[in-house]
């Protein structure tokens, strides 16, 4: 559940990315994209692909600047923008893309991953060296001392944490060959690593890990950085837990869904106290408890900043630290395993408008924290919020780096997009199912009205779910006359524990019916002419396939992007993260047990009853689904003489990064679902001029 088999190739989950690095930045405004040039703008293909928000926010240690990563010249480059006023700084020039850029405790340093090196450059661009090589280099995090670097490497076949000297500034002649300094593992073969987290004293780093045998849930443990010992301390037995954060005491922020629902937990310093600091039945974080979702402390961890998800929103909230005095304890010897204390104060959403926000970090007087925001209208973008109680009273919400391209920003001013509408309905089980809608203006349900095509939107995952955030491709659709629909099927995230677990042992079968049954409640909508269309990428791709053979005659057309079609082949043939995430949700194909669900959940079987054109569209290097997967589904399809077209992207992974396939991609799927749903003979795509 930790490994979403991801989004879609043409919006990424991790979602939203960068513009150009010298872009001017606008001063703060309370509501965004206000105002707007009045003109005629229209969103096109062209223009949609153009935003490229930067991504992978981090705060220098001194509030000075902000580090970011952001396309240029073909590939994602770190730069440094001053937050005090100033142009970026492009710090690398990579064919390679880097991510997950990491500063030194002192600010004078960036540690990054460039594709297998792990490198660290100095902040003005003067001096960037490699540190070390491995297989699947990851997470670099700087000891608090500054000498040592942990990361996260598959060199021997498992998600290790390694530990390496730091490179220092040399005084002098730099040596003819220096000799770069040898990594050591700090965690054992036979567990996979998921997030790593230096606590203040240096001695020792908390890790979330999926552990032997069974590999099937998160859990965090404390690992002595001298000796290797470890100590778990949430996580196992049936609890999920994820995105420890380090107290500037010594405790331990972390979320779990003990309770049903993700909550955040703070642990004291000496292990033996635990307070609920949230409640309620909504989540506060995502499985994976990655940067932006997992709850920050404050400098003087007094508050904490935290997400809580609702109606496919995502609101920043800072809340205390200590709500309530603990009991006193009576007397006798306590107990082994205490339980934790609900200890939840009063938050205030910080946040200055609805929208998906995350959070990544505090300044360093605790009165600002630093978060990106994003919504259906507007891109995601950096912004300073202001903590209650800490700044000074009549201060405003900040916003830093401008991504969205002025000529579009007509065309996303408010008023010119019709907003996502919440629906509810219950799956064939009783189930409640939730969504957003998106629809044309005029497509009011009204009697005299006129009435659109319904396409319907099955998130990547599965263990994910669909967010109100900036996908311009679903309004692009409403402009072409469709109406776009969300659905959270079973098995989404942001609705507990049970539902998110509700697809085990399901998976193509249970949730596929989720999804037929939303397409049903779509087609008898007022504002709906019938005709259905389904289209997803990843785990979507594979619920297109598998919506389109268990009720052939529902769909007009269907767009798989990258999904599987034969799920025990999967397991075979991808990468590992996804393997234990399919196994912990499907079990073993090799047991005789689950054989049956395998081959159920595997529409490359049933190929023979897709009645709907299909489109399917893969990139070549993908190591999530493979190829194979859509080879042998074109083979299937070939077989059986059904009506389909594919494109391969020979350069392109598990989704569409590079601008010319995903404008390409936009192409093919608008086309074709102009010709197959709304019967434009004249709308087949036209080949571009290499391909002739």
């Amino acid at each position: 559940m930790t490994t979403q088999r991801d989004s879609t190739a043409t919006e990424s989950d991790e979602s939203p990315t960068t513009t150009p690095s010298a872009r001017p930045r606008r001063p703060a405004a309370a509501r965004p994209n206000a105002p707007a040039p009045l003109g005629r703008t229209t969103l096109t293909i062209e223009s949609i692909v153009a935003v490229e928000p930067p991504r992978e926010f981090r705060l220098h240690p001194r509030d000075r600047s902000i580090a970011y990563t952001d396309e240029a010249a073909g590939a994602r480059q770190l730069f440094v923008l001053p937050l005090r006023g100033g142009y970026p700084s492009q710090l690398t020039a990579s064919e390679k893309d880097v991510s997950d850029p990491q500063w030194s405790p002192d600010g004078r340093r960036l540690a990054y991953v460039r594709d297998r090196e792990l490198r660290v450059v100095d902040a003005d661009g003067s001096r960037d060296v490699v540190v070390t090589s491995a297989t699947g280099v990851a997470r670099p995090r700087w000891s608090p001392d500054g000498l040592r670097l942990a990361f996260v490497a598959r060199r021997r076949g498992w998600s290790q944490v390694w530990l390496v000297a730091a490179p220092v500034p040399r005084r002098g002649r730099p040596a003819r060959d220096p000799r770069p300094p040898e990594a050591a593992p700090l965690t054992a073969t036979g567990v996979d690593v998921d997030d790593v987290a230096w606590f203040p004293d240096g001695r020792s780093i908390a890790v979330v890990a999926f552990r032997p045998p069974e590999h099937a849930t998160a859990e965090i443990h404390v690992v002595d950085v001298a000796t290797g010992a470890e100590r778990r301390i949430a996580g196992g037995a049936g609890e999920w837990a994820s995105a420890p954060r380090p107290m500037p005491d010594g405790g331990l922020l972390y979320i779990t869904d003990a309770d049903g629902w993700f909550q955040v937990v703070g642990l004291s310093a000496d292990g033996k106290e635990r307070q609920v600091l949230t409640s309620g039945a909504r989540e506060h974080g995502e499985p994976t408890g990655g940067v932006g979702w997992a709850p920050h402390p404050s400098p003087d961890g007094r508050r904490f900043a935290h997400v809580e998800v609702h109606d496919g929103f995502v609101d920043l909230v800072i809340a205390p630290v200590e709500g309530v005095v603990p009991p006193k304890r009576g007397r006798g010897r306590p107990p082994k395993n205490r339980p934790a204390i609900v200890a939840a104060g009063e938050g205030h959403v910080v946040n200055p408008w609805p929208g998906v926000w995350r959070v990544f970090g505090w300044t360093s007087d605790g009165a600002w924290v630093a978060a990106v925001g994003e919504s259906e209208t507007t891109v995601q973008d950096l912004w300073l919020l202001p903590v209650p109680g800490v700044a000074p009273d009549g201060t405003r919400p900040r916003q830093v780096t401008t991504s969205m391209p002025a000529v579009l920003a007509s065309a996303f001013a408010e008023g010119r997009r019709s907003p996502g509408e919440r629906f509810t309905l219950k799956a064939r089980d009783g189930l409640r199912l939730e969504g957003t809608l998106w629809r044309p203006p005029s497509a009011t349900g009204k009697r005299g009205a006129p009435r659109v095509p319904a396409i319907l939107y099955p998130h990547g995952g599965p263990t994910w779910q669909s967010y109100r955030s900036f996908i311009p491709m679903k309004q692009l659709l409403v402009d072409e006359g469709f109406a776009s629909v969300d659905v959270d099927f079973r098995g989404s995230t942001g609705y507990g524990r049970d539902f998110r677990r509700a697809n085990f042992g399901e998976w193509g079968h249970a949730d596929t019916f989720d999804m037929i049954d939303a397409a049903h409640w779509a087609a008898e909508q007022p504002w709906c002419d019938g005709r259905l269309a389904i289209y997803g990428g990843s785990y979507g791709g594979y619920l297109v396939l598998c919506a389109l053979v268990e009720e052939p005659g529902l769909w007009r057309a269907g767009v798989d992007l990258y999904g599987d079609s034969e799920i025990s082949e999967s397991f075979r043939h991808g990468d590992r993260p996804g393997r234990l995430d399919l196994r912990r949700q499907m079990g073993q194909p090799d047991d005789g047990e689950r054989a049956d669900l395998y081959r159920r959940g595997s529409p490359v079987y049933r190929a023979e009853r897709i009645e709907a054109p299909l489109l399917l569209l893969h990139g070549r290097r993908d190591r999530r689904v493979v190829p194979l997967m859509t080879e042998r589904m074109i083979e299937a399809l070939e077989i059986e003489n059904k009506f389909h077209e594919v494109h391969w992207y020979d350069d392109e992974g598990h989704g569409f990064e590079k601008r010319e396939n995903r404008r390409d991609a936009y192409r093919r799927i608008i086309a074709f679902l102009r010709q197959h749903v709304l019967d434009d003979p004249e709308a087949a795509v036209q080949p571009e001029p290499d391909e002739h």
